[in-house]
């Protein structure tokens, strides 16, 4: 049963990975493509291509964390019990990420797979299955103080473009618009080094809780495959999150992308770099609403933001109310029963 389990929950993973470059990978070519600057087929050819090379240029620190930041690897016990319950808590996230999806709320795919895998294991391991300190620093810090250095740095860096442009002529717009193609290029390998990273550890934590690794490990099958399922799912992104976050939250001019993708590519390369999980999704959306605020705060649509902000709070309970309610059904049917 460990091995069919084993292969079943790397699948949910890679699947989970898609789902998330159909939601989150839509937001890095959002703004691009929202401000016409770039079209949407070539927003994805350049997408495409860096999120690939992100993980092979920036290396695996955010992998190691989600291994061993969201739950606590000493407390799981080896078997079939903590891969039904990872399994629970990867579908449940997923399930969230249809749903909102369906919906065309840009919520954070980092927050529905921290959400799935700390609802399930608390139930049954009790509080000591997260090791909170590294948790509530790297994780859930990380998480939630993210989209406010996006905002922040949304702010101050379009403030600096506009003074440094206020005698431009009409002629810098199509200069803007191209250096969009380098401003997404470091944005599409900081999101590739990222996300493609969650589904690597997960998969890891998976491979030592079935036996099959001695330590935590990440082969390069795994890096390969958590790359191409995130880039797969980036190909069949949703317009309709493009729409929210290009066009809903803003009118965005090719200054205002520029500066927003500058300031989520800062942001997310100090996160990449310290090992942080993080929600692209947060850090992109938040780098738009401090442009936008920069630039006239009545440019703003608070509707659509408040929206975007609700989405947010309530994705970590949701995903882990799903994941229980699957573990629940699992439980049922494996067996009659999984216990620790």
């Amino acid at each position: 049963m460990t091995d069919s389990l084993l292969v079943a929950a790397i699948i949910c993973m890679l699947f989970f990975s898609f789902t998330n470059g159909m939601k989150d990978g839509c937001n890095v070519m959002a703004t691009a493509v929202g401000s016409r600057s770039i079209s949407r087929g070539r927003a994805l050819a350049v997408v495409f291509l860096a999120e690939i090379a992100g993980p092979f240029l920036l290396g695996l620190p955010v992998a190691l964390t989600v291994a061993r930041g969201i739950l606590n690897i000493d407390r799981l016990v080896q078997g079939s019990t903590t891969l039904v319950l990872l399994l629970s808590g990867i579908t449940g996230a997923i399930t969230w990420n249809i749903f909102s999806w369906s919906l065309r709320l840009p919520t954070s795919s980092s927050f529905s797979l921290v959400g799935g895998l700390i609802g399930p294991c608390l139930l049954v391991y009790g509080r000591t299955a997260v090791p909170w300190r590294i948790f509530t620093v790297k994780v859930i810090g990380a998480l939630f103080l993210s989209p406010l250095a996006g905002m922040l740095a949304g702010y101050f860096i379009y403030k600096l473009m506009q003074r440094a442009l206020a005698h431009a002529s009409l002629k810098t717009n199509t200069a803007l618009k191209r250096l969009q193609y380098l401003s997404l290029v470091v944005l599409g390998i900081n999101h590739g080094t990222n996300d493609s990273q969650k589904a690597m550890g997960i998969i890891a934590l998976l491979l030592l809780m079935a036996g099959k690794t001695s330590q935590l490990q990440i082969p390069l099958w795994v890096m390969l495959a958590s790359v191409f399922s995130l880039v797969a799912g980036i190909t069949m992104g949703g317009t309709g999150i493009i729409k929210t976050v290009g066009y809903g939250i803003t009118r965005l001019q090719p200054v205002h992308s520029l500066a927003s993708q500058a300031s989520a590519s800062c942001v997310l390369l100090l996160c990449n770099l310290t090992g942080a999980p993080v929600s692209t999704t947060q850090i992109i959306s938040s780098s738009v609403i401090g442009v936008g605020n920069a630039y006239r705060i009545n440019h703003v649509r608070w509707r659509t933001i408040n929206t975007i902000l609700l989405s947010w709070i309530i994705t970590i309970p949701a995903a882990a109310l799903l994941a229980v309610s699957i573990f629940f059904i699992l439980n049922k049917l494996l067996s009659g029963g999984i216990h620790p």
